[in-house]
């Protein structure tokens, strides 16, 4: 019934075992050596501030059961406290200097703890083999002054013009940016957990202010992760960044659990957690309310997929709940490197604008394959949109094109995205406020082999007179509840609808099952 998922010197990451969504069967109280440490609903949570190297009897207790399990911590060798490399936690001081200094003189398999206070940083550089303790109380501040930030290269060149690295990514292409608050690059082996608060401030200074404009460089994301391996995050709330919250990028073996992330509902590009061309992926127990997608799951511009071409890959995602956001889980728009092996089940969504998204575009190439992506368990209460699969994206100037929007079919070349293979069932949608199912492919490359079945489809009495998507010259239509077109061995079956809906299937659909 109960689960250790991570185990660390302060604290865990604990799961109960129930297949509902994000919540478990009933509220529960945990009890920590007989003490009641907190009353909870989640099926996932984290504990921190324990002690190393210590056993603790966990008793989890509800009105109907009882179970208990014994842990132990990690033992600890190097604990460093920032404050004694003069890293002040006022708010006011530049902490910085301290904060790097502490972690670039940490012996391998050291934590490098934060205290209570608010630590003002222009940028934080991981290390290999260390890792960052966020106690509560501890929050980590980012200057908003640019000209105390660095730059990072997005194309690095060498000195004779021969090659080039990539050193940070703006929305699919190596574009010059701010560094981020967390910053690693080809680091391995590190674990930041706690309760404590990464703050982008990006309410702050004039990161909003003509967000899309270039000055000097691209705005900050709260965490990036450059080509790491066997980065785990836990516990911690990332809030208020000046746009993506956390960004690994072409990383291997990346673990994310019970995280918060928070973003006010209008900031613009303030995603969640956005894994871009990384391999083996877990994501769960965390909780969204953000500005946009609240996890995007990315592979690059067509540029990135000729540079250096790897798609993301088995990928996890299970017991998030995902409130404000654009989307609750998407894949794209940048995905010219192709996504594949992606499983999620067990989300909640709940008035988020849309449940599921996949989005692309003539353009992003024929690497762009989307495949063997499987969706089950999930429950969505008050959602515009439901699943929406998207061949017309307009976002950007150029997907605003005749090239990009025309519905004649144009030529299958090099530069021909590619959806197919995905299986959605025993899905549950409440109070849709929208479309339920909207699936729009390229008619000279048709959406395949989608499954939609054992679900219930339930439509508000109030509805939203909005395109389910973002593609241009869509004609709205009225309490629009089921649209499907150029799609291929389509098969909607065994599901539930109520409420009042218009279907519109088109002849290229071949739907089979639900009529």
């Amino acid at each position: 019934m109960l689960t250790i998922i991570k185990n660390t010197p302060f604290g865990f990451v604990l799961k109960l075992n129930y297949d509902t969504p994000y919540y478990a069967e009933a509220a529960y109280d945990l009890y920590i050596d007989e003490k009641l440490w907190g009353t909870y609903r989640e099926n996932i949570i984290s504990v921190f501030g324990l002690k190393p190297d210590t056993s603790y009897q966990l008793r989890l207790e509800t009105k109907t059961v009882n179970y208990q399990l014994e842990v132990k911590t990690r033992s600890a060798d190097y604990v460093i406290d920032i404050t004694q490399y003069n890293a002040s936690g006022d708010g006011v001081a530049n902490a910085t200097s301290g904060i790097n200094a502490a972690i670039y003189l940490a012996p391998k398999g050291a934590i490098v703890r934060f205290p209570k206070g608010t630590y003002l940083v222009d940028q934080i550089l991981l290390k290999s083999d260390v890792s960052l303790y966020l106690e509560a109380g501890c929050v980590i501040k980012q200057n908003t002054e640019r000209s105390s930030l660095a730059v990072l290269k997005g194309f690095q060149k060498n000195y004779n013009y021969e090659k080039a690295t990539v050193g940070a990514s703006w929305e699919g292409n190596p574009l010059d940016t701010y560094s981020s608050v967390l910053l690693g690059f080809e680091v391995e082996n590190v674990e930041i957990f706690g309760d404590g608060v990464i703050d982008g401030n990006g309410l702050e200074g004039d990161w909003w202010q003509n967000p899309k404009v270039k000055k000097v460089a691209y705005r900050p994301k709260n965490i990036f992760l450059n080509k790491c391996k066997n980065i785990t995050l836990m516990g911690f709330t990332s809030k208020n960044s000046a746009s993506w919250n956390i960004h690994p990028f072409y990383c291997e073996q990346v673990e994310i659990y019970n995280l918060f992330l928070q973003s006010d509902k209008n900031s613009p590009n303030t995603d969640g957690i956005n894994p871009e061309s990384c391999q083996r992926v877990i994501i769960a127990g965390c909780r969204f309310d953000v500005g946009d997608d609240c996890i995007a799951i990315k592979s690059g511009k067509y540029f990135m997929s000729q540079f250096d071409y790897q798609p993301c890959e088995d990928i996890q995602i299970s017991n998030c709940y995902m409130g404000s956001g654009h989307g609750g889980i998407a894949l794209g728009s940048e995905i010219s490197c192709g996504a594949r092996r992606m499983q999620v089940s067990q989300c909640f969504m709940e008035g988020t604008d849309r449940g599921i998204r996949i989005k692309t575009r003539r353009g992003r190439g024929s690497g762009s394959l989307v495949e063997n992506v499987m969706l089950s368990k999930l429950y969505m209460k008050e959602v515009k949109h439901g699943i929406a699969i998207n061949m017309f994206y307009n976002c950007d100037p150029d997907g605003k094109s005749e090239y990009v929007q025309s519905r004649e079919a144009a030529p299958k070349d090099k530069y021909t995205p590619v959806i197919r293979d995905i299986l959605i069932e025993d899905v549950e949608l409440t109070d849709i406020r929208g479309c339920g199912i909207f699936m729009y492919g390229l008619p000279e490359s048709k959406i395949e082999n989608v499954r939609i079945e054992n679900s219930r489809f339930s439509f508000s009495e109030q509805r939203v007179a909005e395109v389910p998507e973002m593609l241009e010259d869509f004609a709205m239509i009225k309490d629009l509840g089921i649209y499907i077109w150029n799609t291929e061995n389509l098969s909607i079956e065994n599901n539930e609808y109520s409420g009042s809906y218009v279907s519109m299937i088109g002849e290229e659909g071949k739907c089979e099952g639900d009529k």
